[in-house]
């Protein structure tokens, strides 16, 4: 009779298993059993427990593979955000190449320097290349703003998982205190780690009586009691990622490490200033150099800082704009923007000191960029390092892909359900059952022959 019980438990237990085999997250159970004696003769068979084995050091290595992944994936969504707008350095639409249609209008104006098209082929190109050095400017604020929007998004994502998880830390504990199974509402916690562990790099560890702790990578804990409603483990305090007062954005190598609220840091503190700042440089350049260009290098150029003169770089790709008084005025880019009046027909003077900028070389201070190069070989090196930027992440977002799927696919392997396993135990536990069904079957025929041959 324990043979039939113990066989009807593992029937459903492996029927649970199968009906599960696609669930995400599901770790297949099986029943312990140890033989029952007494007083030195076997008595049978009984369930001790329903095992759910995993191993906690291959989730930990497969969680940490994935949350680097999705945090390199959410860092090269930004840069091709930003790169498709900045372009390659030969095309189009690319501010390098912007810079190099300007140098040939000028080219063309000095060859005919009284000829009205050539004059506002110059204007419409320098147009042409403000508005192009704008539009960067504006794509990567849009891409920074993005991603602090979408750090927002991730860090609540993050506080209501963890509500969550602290509300089955609760469940297990007690459900099990009472010596039930709480495989299932295990599951469920692993998934919300598991989603936990894609925004941002954590650590666990399980208590003795089946609650888990929670921390960062570098050991911030985020869960470690109940929560109360509406409690938030994780803040945003500007573009600071703050848990128990400290700024994990400060360090996010050390403090956050990996996950998507790491990719967004990243954009938000690093990828995007660093391109607003090789923007302004070049800006910076290009008003300064014509500015100097001029007969008062004080006062505004054929490029400005908002219709005045230079005077600051920080943010200057936003604001820089052609002289309005070229835009009616085109013999300006022949005889001069601050010229009082025009040049004699042929006069090439000015044009010269124009064509001297694209080959003059200025120093810069923008990172990853040379120090001294001309406008043009700068705005090529910044078109370029950017480019090369988002190719480094997206060849690293693909090795972390590779990485995380490997150690995913060996978690499933082992934790979860295959079906052609569960199909032969079934076979087996079908075998037992009917021997222990025969058993009783004799033994009830030998009892009614008993009876039969005492009356």
């Amino acid at each position: 009779m324990s043979g039939l019980r113990t066989t009807q438990q593992q029937a459903a237990m492996v029927s649970h298993n199968l009906a599960n085999a696609t669930t995400a997250g599901y770790v297949r159970r099986d029943l312990d059993l140890t033989a029952v004696n007494t007083a030195g003769r076997g008595a049978g068979v009984q369930v001790d427990a329903v095992a759910r084995k995993v191993d906690e050091l291959l989730i930990r290595d497969a969680r940490f593979e994935t949350s680097r992944y999705s945090g390199q994936e959410a860092r090269a969504s930004a840069l091709a955000d930003y790169a498709l707008v900045l372009g390659q350095p030969q095309d189009e639409k690319s501010v390098s190449t912007q810079l190099s249609k300007l140098q040939q209008a000028f080219a063309r104006l000095h060859d005919m320097p009284n000829d009205d098209a050539a004059r506002s082929a110059v204007v419409s190109q320098a147009t042409a290349l403000a508005s192009g050095l704008n539009r960067a400017a504006e794509a990567a604020q849009t891409v920074q703003q993005d991603a602090r929007d979408r750090l927002a998004t991730s860090v609540d994502s993050v506080n209501s998982s963890l509500q969550r998880i602290s509300d089955l830390n609760g469940k297990i504990a007690t459900l099990e205190t009472r010596g039930g199974d709480a495989g299932d509402l295990r599951d469920q916690r692993d998934r919300l780690l598991d989603q936990v562990s894609q925004e941002i790099g954590i650590r666990t560890y399980s208590r003795e009586d089946g609650q888990v702790v929670v921390m960062t990578r570098n050991g911030q804990t985020l869960l470690d009691h109940p929560l109360a409603p509406g409690e938030q483990p994780l803040s945003l305090l500007g573009d600071e990622v703050m848990a128990n007062g400290v700024a994990l954005s400060a360090k996010p190598d050390s403090e956050i490490q990996s996950g998507r609220i790491m990719g967004y840091v990243q954009t938000i503190k690093q990828d995007m200033p660093r391109a607003m700042a090789q923007l302004d440089e070049m800006a910076a350049g290009i008003v300064q150099a014509f500015q100097g260009a001029e007969a008062d290098p004080t006062q505004p150029g054929l490029f400005t800082d908002a219709g005045a003169a230079y005077g600051t770089t920080a943010g200057l790709a936003s604001r820089i704009a052609v002289n309005d008084a070229v835009r009616t005025e085109s013999w300006r880019v022949q005889s001069g923007v601050q010229a009082a009046a025009p040049l004699k027909p042929g006069d090439q003077t000015q044009i010269d000191r124009f064509q001297a900028v694209f080959t003059a070389t200025r120093s810069f201070a923008a990172t990853d960029m040379p120090a001294s190069a001309t406008l043009g070989s700068y705005a090529t090196a910044m078109v370029s390092a950017q480019q090369g930027y988002r190719t480094g992440a997206e060849s690293e977002m693909n090795a972390r892909k590779i990485s995380a799927d490997t150690l995913e696919s060996a978690r499933i392997n082992r934790d979860g359900v295959n079906i052609d396993d569960e199909m032969q135990k079934l076979q087996l536990i079908e075998q037992s059952y009917g021997a222990s069904a025969q058993v009783v079957q004799v033994a009830g025929r030998m009892i009614d022959i008993l009876l039969q041959i005492k009356g």
